[in-house]
C-alpha cells in the first residue's frame, strides 16, 4: 500500500490496522524493542488535525518520543533499503530521504510555537516513513 500524499496520523495508523493487528515487535540490531503501538502512537500525536496548537512544553517531550523512536528504526530502514537495487530511482529516493534524517533530527524546535509545532510533524512524517520502511509491519521495501 502506498503513503498517500497528505495523510494525518489517524489515517495512516488505520491503513496499518487493516493488516497488522498483531504483529509481534522487532528487535533491531543494538537489542532495543521496536513497539508497534507506541510508535503508531507517537505518529498519531505528531500528525493531528486540530485548529490550536497544543502547549510548547508538550511538543517538547513529543519531539523526544519521536526521536527515540527514529533511533530505533532508523538502521532497520537502512538495511531494508540497502536492499534494493543500487542506483534504481527508487532506492535513490529512499536513501536521499533516509540521509537527510540526521539533519532533520538535529534540528531545534525553534522559538515559536508554530516553528515547534511544524518540526514535531516533520519528525511524524519521518517517523512514518521509517515505520513502513523498516518492515516492522511486516511490509514496506
Amino acid at each position: 500500500m502506498q503513503p498517500q500524499t497528505r495523510m494525518n496520523g489517524h489515517e495512516a495508523v488505520e491503513s496499518w490496522a487493516e493488516s497488522q493487528e498483531s504483529r509481534a515487535p522487532t528487535v533491531d540490531g543494538s537489542g532495543q524493542p521496536v513497539d508497534v503501538n507506541e510508535v503508531k502512537a507517537a505518529i498519531v500525536r505528531a500528525l493531528p488535525e486540530q485548529s490550536a496548537l497544543p502547549p510548547y512544553a508538550e511538543l517538547c517531550e513529543l519531539r523526544e518520543v519521536l526521536l527515540g523512536h527514529i533511533e530505533v528504526l532508523k538502521p532497520l530502514a537502512a538495511e531494508r533499503i540497502n536492499r534494493l537495487n543500487h542506483g534504481t530511482l527508487a532506492w535513490y529516493r529512499k536513501r536521499a530521504k533516509l540521509d537527510s534524517i540526521p539533519y532533520e533530527v538535529c534540528q531545534g524546535l525553534g522559538s515559536g510555537l508554530q516553528s515547534a509545532a511544524s518540526h514535531v510533524r516533520s519528525l511524524g512524517y519521518t517517523l512514518l516513513f521509517l515505520v513502513e520502511k523498516s518492515g516492522v509491519l511486516g511490509r514496506g521495501e
